[in-house]
């Protein structure tokens, strides 16, 4: 694994002027050709929204609880001691990824993108607020997307639905297993009230889904954010819970761990 962590450069500055705003300005104009690559266009945030988040007082509160909490980390330290638990946990440690741990605009926690005809992992530490287990979470959601990118031979985001349904559930579930005993909203990354309403309306899914399994129509419906969602008052992400139960389900039924199932077929998990 290699490590990029930009969000030194940020700190830095910090640690010299004690400035929120002059720090994350100072940073982004350093790394301004790099973010674009792998954060500002693939977010699609344009320059007026990135000065409006940077003059934000909640933003710039965000920023330095995150510094408060970092204080006696070592991030290098956090990075590759979790990464080689995860894998000895899932018993795979063939892993080779490039990830960049930068400060972004908080509008989002972890992903993957192309950089430079590679496909690397970006984590934005503020979602984080540099909390060790808060970093731990979302490391063991994005390990067991390696995996599935590494073993399943289609695109796990865009093949179909069903394939995003389980591939988020098994990473939800390992967050979970990695981190235990927190809210369900933790996991899956939405709003409590998202989950009671997943919860609620299972059948509704249920029936919704079954003829839309195999395709990617609804795609948008059940992972993005600003999605304008065809279920009636059905709240925008509601896959990452969908998949999160539909998976815990057929653990249960199985006597499964994540390393159990962590390459198979999303078919069997839903049939299963």
């Amino acid at each position: 694994m290699d490590y990029y962590f930009l969000c030194n450069d940020f700190f830095e500055h910090y640690k010299s002027t004690e400035e929120i705003k002059t720090s994350i300005i100072n940073y982004i104009h350093n790394n301004y050709d790099i973010l674009k690559d792998i954060y500002f266009e693939p977010k699609k945030m344009e320059q007026e929204k990135i000065e409006e988040i940077i003059d934000s007082v909640e933003y710039q509160k965000v920023l330095l609880d995150t510094i408060t909490h970092l204080h006696n980390i070592n991030l290098d330290i956090v990075f590759e001691n979790t990464v080689n638990e995860l894998g000895n946990i899932l018993d795979y440690i063939n892993i080779d990824k490039k990830i960049y741990i930068i400060i972004g605009m908080n509008t989002t926690t972890i992903y993957s993108t192309k950089y430079q005809n590679e496909d690397v992992t970006v984590i934005l530490l503020e979602s984080t607020l540099g909390i060790e287990e808060n970093i731990k979470m979302l490391l063991a959601h994005e390990y067991t997307h390696w995996i599935r990118e590494k073993e399943i031979k289609h695109d796990i985001f865009e093949k179909c639905i069903g394939e995003r349904f389980i591939t988020e559930g098994i990473a939800c579930n390992f967050s979970e297993e990695v981190v235990p005993n927190k809210q369900k909203s933790y996991y899956t990354i939405v709003p409590n009230t998202t989950v009671e309403w997943v919860e609620n309306n299972l059948e509704v899914i249920d029936k919704v889904v079954e003829p839309e399994l195999n395709k990617n129509n609804m795609m948008y419906d059940f992972f993005y954010m600003f999605a304008k969602t065809k279920i009636p008052n059905m709240p925008v992400r509601t896959g990452y819970v969908y998949g999160y139960i539909k998976v815990k389900e057929y653990m249960r039924k199985n006597n499964f761990k994540i390393k159990d199932i962590v390459k198979s077929d999303w078919r069997e998990v839903l049939n299963g």
